[in-house]
């Protein structure tokens, strides 16, 4: 299973929908809803599931969870011997 972001795109506000729930809508589709926010849903469903949903929510835009690593940070080097204080 992957992990698809759902983004509402809809003209008129999420809050003026009539009534639809939402992530009561990707469940009974076969996806398990991780994490909610007003205008944005994260699931874990199958690439069939994730077709069906696009197809039930036409105002919703899906695309695929990309992970994006953090970058290495170079540590400082620990001198061995410390410097003399030059005058």
């Amino acid at each position: 299973m992957s992990r698809y972001v759902l983004r509402y795109a809809g003209t008129t506000p999420r809050h003026a929908e009539s009534g639809v729930d939402t992530a009561a809508l990707v469940a009974r589709a076969g996806a398990k809803v991780i994490d909610d926010a007003p205008d944005m849903l994260l699931v874990e469903a199958s690439a069939s599931t994730a077709r069906t949903i696009a197809h039930l929510l036409p105002d919703w835009q899906i695309n695929a969870d990309a992970m994006t690593p953090l970058p290495r940070v170079p540590r400082p080097a620990v001198r061995a011997t410390p410097r003399a204080r030059r005058r």
